[in-house]
């Protein structure tokens, strides 16, 4: 059992980074998204990892290149 434990920690640290999270997962984002927004408020947060910043990156620009449904008029 105990030679099971240590194989799924070994890959545990394969999968997640240094907040514990699966890159490129939801909550990865939201966590990063706060991390770095308090690293721009100023407060001390560490080291941010570059894929956050290019994670941080696409999906602004996603959001800006997405055609925007949510305000076409209604019914018309």
């Amino acid at each position: 059992m105990s030679n099971l434990l240590r194989r799924v920690r070994k890959l545990e640290t394969r999968l997640t980074d240094v907040s514990g999270l699966a890159p490129d997962s939801r909550t990865w984002l939201d966590y990063w998204t706060h991390r770095i927004e308090r690293l721009l408020a100023g407060e001390p947060t560490g080291r941010i990892p570059l894929e956050a910043i290019d994670a941080l990156v696409v999906a602004s620009t996603a959001r800006e290149e997405r055609p925007e449904k949510d305000l076409a008029p209604v019914g018309g």
